[in-house]
């Protein structure tokens, strides 16, 4: 194995420093308030490894982290039966393709597993109300099937929305499971920072004109007591949820754009470029912290082992039991790491 870089050794020392740091020791105490004094006081990247650190020691998530990190593929392949992988895309999937919007990795996973995979046709530009009713509608064309719902960045938002149509404990009885993907669930502060001054808001609504988009659906994401995604998650009893969360520094950024936004948002605590890192970890269900990822998961290799061994640990049934805490990187991060490296 190629020795450390300078980076991965200062990462390592952040993170040791971040779990003997003895404020707020559990992750009930570490408050978004609390979160952005820590971030004001230590610095961001610091506050980012400490949500990180309390989030993998948490009594609620660090089980199934354990699980998922020590998983080892059963000797004999799980029983598929009737179920189908559905993904539901980020906003602009049609329009680039090549991002990774619109779930190919997943849907290759979801293929090497036996799995049946489709994605629900959203419109790539739609706004919540748009798409969720074509999520509620093509949950209803595939009544009696086993879903398994995996959605990214908007397509979280678009979900969360639709959960909350009147119809929609009926229609959504046959999802068993929610992989909830850097889900925009309560607004991006992205879109809030694009609206806030003339001249940004005009540069947005230039871009999304010039591209035949309709800014509207922008808006809905600047979160505000007034947005539609203020309501509460409803999520009915008999699904489960899991939420994939990247903890990324400035060096994982992958591009200028990110960049960017992580520089802007930053100043309200620890992000992953797209939403704020607080807001992801107060989410109801299971958390899984992906040390080292952005808001759209890369590099590849992380999201293709990760799925897969989520995928798998799901069609198993959850029948082992959980191991205690885990407080170093997790496998699939120490892997994704190297790779990076």
């Amino acid at each position: 194995m190629a020795p450390k870089s300078t980076s991965d050794g200062e990462e390592s020392a952040l993170l040791a420093r971040a779990a003997s740091f003895p404020e707020f020791p559990s992750l009930a105490e570490l408050t978004p308030e609390r979160l952005r004094e820590v971030s004001a006081r230590e610095g961001v990247e610091f506050a980012t490894a400490l949500l990180y650190d309390r989030v993998k020691r948490s009594p609620q998530h660090s089980p199934f982290i354990g699980q998922i990190d020590q998983w080892q593929t059963p000797n004999r392949k799980s029983a598929t039966g009737n179920t189908t992988v559905a993904v539901v895309p980020a906003a602009f999937y049609r329009e680039n393709p090549g991002s990774g919007a619109d779930g190919r990795l997943i849907r290759q996973a979801a293929g090497h597993l036996g799995l049946r995979a489709e994605m629900v046709p959203l419109l790539s530009k739609g706004t919540l109300a748009e798409n969720s009713k074509i999520i509620l509608d093509w949950l209803a064309n595939h009544r009696g099937e086993k879903i398994i719902l995996i959605s990214l960045c908007k397509g979280g938002a678009d979900v969360k929305f639709a959960l909350g149509a009147p119809n929609a404990q009926k229609h959504f009885c046959d999802v068993s499971d929610w992989i909830n993907i850097c889900g925009t669930l309560n607004g991006s502060p992205v879109a809030e920072w694009l609206l806030a001054t003339t001249p940004r808001f005009f540069v947005a609504w230039l871009y999304c004109k010039c591209r035949g988009h309709d800014i509207a659906f922008l808006g809905e994401l600047a979160p505000s007591r007034q947005s539609p995604l203020a309501q509460p998650l409803k999520l009915p009893e008999s699904m489960r949820l899991i939420n994939i969360v990247g903890f990324p520094l400035r060096r994982h950024l992958t591009n200028r754009f990110m960049r960017l936004c992580y520089q802007r948002v930053s100043r309200q605590g620890p992000t992953d470029g797209g939403v704020l890192l607080a807001d992801a970890c107060r989410l109801p269900g299971m958390i899984y912290p992906v040390w080292g990822a952005d808001h759209y998961l890369r590099p590849e290799s992380r999201a293709r082992q990760m799925i897969a061994t989520i995928l798998e640990y799901l069609m198993a049934g959850n029948t082992r039991g959980a191991p205690g805490p885990t407080n170093g990187i997790p496998a699939i991060g120490q892997t994704a790491q190297t790779l990076s490296a």
